[in-house]
This record gives C-alpha cells, structure tokens and sequence, in this order.
C-alpha cells in the first residue's frame, strides 16, 4: 500500500474510515451512516483518556525513559530469581495504570531481552511476565480498553474502579508470580536459569 500512497500510516486509514461513515448512505438512502449531532454524543472523553495512554508510553520511550527503566533493573542481579519476577510483575502492573497495555509491552519487551541475557536467565521468564502483568491492570480507565469500557458506562467513578481494582492487582501479582515462575517452565519445557544465545 505504501508503494500507491507514500507516507500512509495507521492515522491516516483511521480518518479515512472516520470520514466514510460520514458518507456512506443506509438502506432509506435519506440518511448517512452517522451524522454530526450522533457523533458528538459518542464516548470522546475515553477515547482521549485511552490515546493519552497510548501518548504517554510512546513520550516514555522517546524520551529515553523506558530505557533508563530498564537498566535500572540490572541492578537487581544477584537476587532470586522469584523476587525479580515478583518485581517485574508489580513494576508492570502498576506501570500499565498510567499507560495502555499495548503501549507498555511495545516500550518494555525490546529492553528485557538483552537483560535477561545481561543477568543470565531465559528471556522467556522476564518477558512473559512482562506480558501478563501488562494485561491485569483494573485500577483506572486507561490500562485497558475493557476497563476504558465500564467507565465509560456512567455507572463507576474513578475511585470507585481503584477501591477494588487495587485489591485485584495484589491478587492478580501474587498469582502471575506463582505461575510464571513455578508452571512456565514446566508448561514450556525450558530453564529459567540456563539460555544459549543463538548464533
């Protein structure tokens, strides 16, 4: 598609959708998809909320802040290894608060591999930890489009989803911290501890 129109981009095809609806007739052929006076009452404060979140992860990497994150971490060489995963499970978590799950994974993923190599454990057991915590955020409207969802309902208010959501967090890293560290690799078949980097 590039090669036909320079320069398009995922931006470009979502407003280009966006002004098609406007266009395109329904059956009566009186009326179009959507008009002006629907669109206004659609959710655009979540949509703005959940773009923030996606806009902050990607000022994290920018910035050079995802990075310096993650070489903070291997400071943390030389502890169990089941406390690093605890760690990065909470870290995750509650990182994934403030940004999208999406966003989070994307900006940290490409920072654990070289430090699992660096502190000497599978890549797979700092990673996959990273991507499951990423995905139990139930605190605030922005970690996740279901939660961005229930909020938009009307029917919960911010303090409403942290009073229980931090409940679920704590819950949810115990849990991933048990799995990821005691099922993982049996359910996968490797070693936590030993990896050869490939040639």
């Amino acid at each position: 598609m590039k090669s036909i129109i320079p320069g398009i981009d995922d931006t470009i095809i979502g407003l280009i959708g966006a002004i098609v609806i406007f266009l395109l007739p329904t059956k009566n052929k009186e009326r179009r998809l959507i008009n002006w006076d629907e669109a206004v009452k659609l959710p655009w404060g979540i949509l703005l909320l959940f773009g923030g979140g996606m806009a902050l992860a990607a000022g994290f990497k920018d910035s050079g802040l995802a990075l310096w994150i993650g070489s903070q971490m291997t400071l943390l060489d030389g502890i169990s290894l089941f406390l690093l995963v605890f760690i990065l499970i909470a870290a995750v978590n509650f990182l994934t608060e403030i940004t999208s799950n999406l966003a989070t994974t994307a900006m940290l993923l490409p920072i654990l591999y070289p430090m699992a190599i660096t502190i000497d454990v599978h890549p797979f057991i700092l990673m996959v930890s990273a991507t499951v915590a990423a995905t139990c955020a139930f605190m605030l409207p922005v970690a996740t489009p279901p939660n961005a969802v229930v909020f938009g309902s009307g029917y919960l208010r911010i303090p409403d989803m942290v009073r229980v959501g931090i409940w679920m967090n704590l819950l949810s890293i115990i849990l991933l911290s048990l799995f990821v560290y005691f099922l993982l690799p049996i359910l996968w078949d490797f070693d936590p501890l030993v990896f050869i980097v490939p040639e």
